[in-house]
């Protein structure tokens, strides 16, 4: 009778870690299909070109066609502010699978990268930046860049993470300046022609940088509520706000939010309950067990 109520109590036991375990197991094989979701890779920098402004040319532009490009072409822009020697100037290249924003000597600069498929007619369209020379530019705050909106062909986004909450622009960076101050803008064109913008002013005080490498479609300026499954351009600038900047990017990319993260966050929070449901039962077990042996030892003493 004595062992019979020990071993049920050892059985129970085995089997509530047996049924722990499994759950485990099934909350990582479900977390790891959302991390292997499906990707738009907007720019892997792997096909090579840049633009160079200085004194002597101001804009620069240039367009590369090549793989790994969002509708097979990216088109270059870039300008430059100050240049006390033409040697020096602002460069917007794109080498060995990372794009290279340099200023020279003295240089604050402007660019812009466009992606609205290969050699197609487009229209001007207004840039923002804050200080653009004058001359060239007509005007210190704009410069008219052309852009075809339905270049692409209407590229759906919200393919990649359902919504504009679950959906993101990825921004793999490689370096910028301790202390840089860098305004960037990021535009999406629906075939439509509507336009939904970003800005930001990024930073990096004391060499620690303060600012997301992920864009949310749900943080655009979307006044005129673009359609994201048909997406006609993309458009990203960047303008130095601190003199001789340098930075550096790996890749952009359309990637989901990472599902798996929420999903573990929240197998965690329920493996930490069902962690502590199972201490409680170790517990009462033990209890158990204690209270057999003691029925055990009174019956055979």
């Amino acid at each position: 009778m004595c062992s019979s109520d020990l071993t049920a109590v050892l059985l129970g036991e085995v089997i509530m870690n047996m049924k722990f375990s499994l759950t485990l197991a099934a909350l990582v094989a479900f977390a790891a299909p959302a991390a292997m979701a499906a990707t738009i890779v907007v720019d892997d920098f792997t096909t090579p070109g840049g633009v160079f402004s200085n004194g002597g040319g101001n804009p620069d532009t240039a367009a590369f066609a090549g793989p790994g490009i969002i509708g097979g072409e990216r088109y270059m822009w870039v300008s430059t502010d100050t240049f006390p020697d033409p040697r020096f100037g602002t460069q917007f290249e794109a080498t060995g699978g990372g794009l290279n924003f340099t200023n020279g000597t003295g240089a604050r600069g402007q660019a812009v990268l466009v992606y609205d498929g290969p050699g197609t007619p487009a229209t001007t369209t207004p840039f923002t930046f804050k200080d653009l020379p004058q001359p060239p530019f007509a005007s210190s705050t704009s410069a008219d860049i052309p852009v075809n909106v339905t270049g692409l062909g209407g590229v759906d986004l919200l393919a990649i993470g359902g919504t504009t909450a679950s959906t993101k622009f990825s921004f793999e960076l490689n370096s910028f300046d301790a202390g840089g101050s860098l305004d960037f803008y990021a535009y999406a064109f629906d075939q439509s022609g509507r336009i939904a913008t970003y800005f930001e002013n990024l930073t990096n005080p004391g060499g620690q940088i303060s600012f997301s490498t992920d864009l949310r479609l749900d943080q655009f300026n979307d006044p005129s509520g673009i359609d994201w499954t048909d997406i006609g351009a993309l458009a990203f600038a960047v303008e130095s706000r601190t003199f001789e900047f340098d930075g550096a990017i790996g890749s952009i990319s359309v990637v989901p939010l990472p599902a798996s993260a929420f999903l573990l966050l929240g197998g965690l929070g329920g493996l930490a309950g069902m962690s502590s449901a199972a201490r409680r039962r170790r517990r009462r077990q033990r209890s158990e067990e204690r209270r057999v042996g003691k029925e055990c030892r009174s019956r055979w003493s």
